[in-house]
């Protein structure tokens, strides 16, 4: 893992001296210890500052946060709220050291054209019923209320937290100049790698993984809906439901990316159904059949440990492959409406994935009028 800090300490990141400083502040007294924690385990120093009523004491506290800074070395702040509108109108004027500002649903956006020191990483997550329209930096969030980032309030959302969470990390990390390489933390063979890296390497145990892992992992092969929920469901999945794989099974990865907090895997699985296969095929005996087939892996990591593992393939496929779905079986009532084939592709999917010409001629095909 490469890191290129401003300022340095031990842990995740592995800095030199002093982990990079990062405030959370809110209208609260207290606030969500999972987020604080969130950021703890990516290696920086939280510190938590309550807004208190606000107005200039609580502005006092804004601009004296880097009063205790040396030359080259920075922080952050994550604002929530109505300190989040606070944090827009004070930090309009340069600070020193002030490398990044995320503010999450502001309640108020007081000049939505207002302009932001250059060398600051501004980020703000809205939902999309506040109705603010910023010409600055700014995500926007359907379907939401003001608190979906926040683990303990009802209007937490996972799907937007998980969302805005990976883009305030990145946010931060550019403020830090922090250059961190996640394809190395979940490289090949390493026992906090998802899937892909467990078919690679099916010896290693499944105990050994679990040391690798959030408090509360989990994973989900969604095509079959099969994995676990928590570390003991986990551990049984792979120690009891996992192996044995087919001796013919192998993985071609075709592509990896690595943003700030996921590692996605696109690769090939190529085996003879010769084995029942709980985690791909459960409950379907073998059948002898051979099979290929695209999959994705999509690996979220939280300070270098598993938090969590998705992972699609087409199921469809897999059952036309080895003789359990007939694509000319189409229903009576779709047939009198003009259908003659079902939409299910076998082994012509990994085909076109290898490489785009040997499937040139068949392209669209399925597509009436083509």
């Amino acid at each position: 893992m490469s890191l290129r800090p401003t300022q340095s300490g031990s842990g995740f990141l592995s800095f030199n001296s002093m982990p990079p400083r990062l405030h959370i502040t809110a209208d609260t007294e207290e606030f969500d210890i999972d987020t604080i924690q969130q950021w703890r385990d990516e290696g920086f120093d939280v510190t938590y500052l309550p807004r208190r009523g606000g107005g200039r004491p609580y502005a006092d506290k804004l601009t004296s946060l880097a009063d205790d800074l040396e030359l080259g070395e920075a922080y952050a702040i994550v604002a929530y709220g109505q300190a989040a509108t606070d944090c827009l109108i004070v930090h309009q004027k340069p600070m020193p050291h002030l490398c990044a500002l995320i503010c999450f649903y502001p309640s108020d956006i007081p000049n939505p054209t207002a302009s932001y020191p250059t060398q600051m990483q501004l980020q703000v997550h809205l939902a999309a019923g506040q109705g603010f329209a910023p010409k600055f930096p700014a995500f926007v969030y359907d379907g939401v209320s003001p608190g979906f980032a926040e683990n303990d309030v009802d209007e937490f959302d996972p799907a937007a937290s998980g969302l805005s969470w990976s883009r305030a990390l990145s946010a931060v990390r550019r403020g830090f100049k922090m250059d961190v390489d996640l394809e190395k933390v979940v490289g090949v063979g390493l026992p906090v790698g998802g899937l892909y890296e467990s078919l690679e390497y099916p010896q290693i145990n499944p105990a050994s993984r679990m040391k690798h892992t959030v408090p509360e992992p989990y994973v989900n092969y969604v095509s079959s809906q099969t994995g676990g929920v928590d570390r003991p469901t986990i551990m049984r999945f792979y120690q009891n439901f996992f192996a044995p794989l087919p001796p013919s099974l192998s993985t071609r990865l075709v592509s990896r990316i690595a943003s700030v907090d996921r590692v996605v895997s696109e690769f090939i699985l190529t085996f003879r159904h010769t084995h029942v296969i709980p985690f791909l095929l459960p409950g379907v005996p073998p059948t002898n059949k051979p099979v290929q087939i695209p999959m994705v892996s999509i690996l979220a990591v939280r300070g270098k440990k598993l938090e969590h593992e998705h992972v699609y393939w087409d199921q469809a496929s897999v059952l036309e492959q080895i003789g359990g779905l007939d694509p000319n079986a189409v229903p009576e009532d779709w047939k009198r409406k003009g259908c003659k084939r079902l939409p299910v592709i076998g082994v012509d999917q990994a085909k076109g994935v290898y490489d785009i010409e040997e499937i040139a001629d068949d392209m669209n095909k399925l597509v009436k009028g083509w």
